[in-house]
């Protein structure tokens, strides 16, 4: 092969090489989607506020809030979750404890292109923190993922609905008590 030959071929594998480079060290794209819904407390309902879809729960103290919903992986390269990592700014009512895919494994991958359906835990707690019927939304969740083993990066995903509670009255808030409470 002559110099010009071998000049294209180097200039040729070199974008090909540094193309594969910033595709696989790019963030995943992840997004949520419905079916939606949710475990771990009496009841629930479902109502549009303007653009928002609002999923409203009711609270109960130091139970766990299991909400599930379709996780899509919309790159081109397969992803694996790892685990939830912590938010910048935590709701008050919810502390995230753990993400599962519909088996129940805490570690799994999603194909290029695909959904799973996948479970976010979420402990209720703290209404003794809060006055009475103030409320606390969560609307998104950080992922750490892993593709190849190598490439680790935190993904934040908002949750197709933003699930609210309320604080509790006082008889449902086993924890409150006469000062624990800003007014309100």
């Amino acid at each position: 092969m002559d110099r010009p030959g071998v000049v294209a071929l180097v200039a040729v594998l070199l974008v090909v090489v540094g193309g594969g480079i910033a595709i696989g060290s790019s963030t995943p794209s992840l997004s949520a989607h419905g079916p939606t819904s949710v475990s771990g407390t009496e009841e629930t309902s479902v109502f549009r506020l303007g653009d928002r879809t609002v999923r409203q729960i009711i609270y109960a103290d130091r139970e766990t809030l299991v909400y599930s919903f379709a996780l899509a992986n919309d790159g081109r390269l397969p992803v694996t979750i790892t685990e939830i990592a912590p938010l910048e700014r935590s709701p008050r009512l919810f502390r995230y404890t753990g993400v599962t895919d519909a088996s129940g494994a805490s570690e799994f991958s999603i194909p290029a292109g695909e959904r799973r359906q996948v479970r976010v835990s979420m402990l209720m707690h703290s209404c003794e923190t809060l006055s009475s019927r103030a409320g606390s939304f969560a609307t998104e969740v950080n992922l750490k993922t892993s593709r190849a083993g190598v490439l680790d990066r935190v993904v934040t995903v908002e949750f197709p609905e933003q699930v609210h509670t309320g604080s509790p009255r006082e008889a449902f808030c086993p924890r409150a008590t006469a000062s624990s409470r800003p007014p309100g």
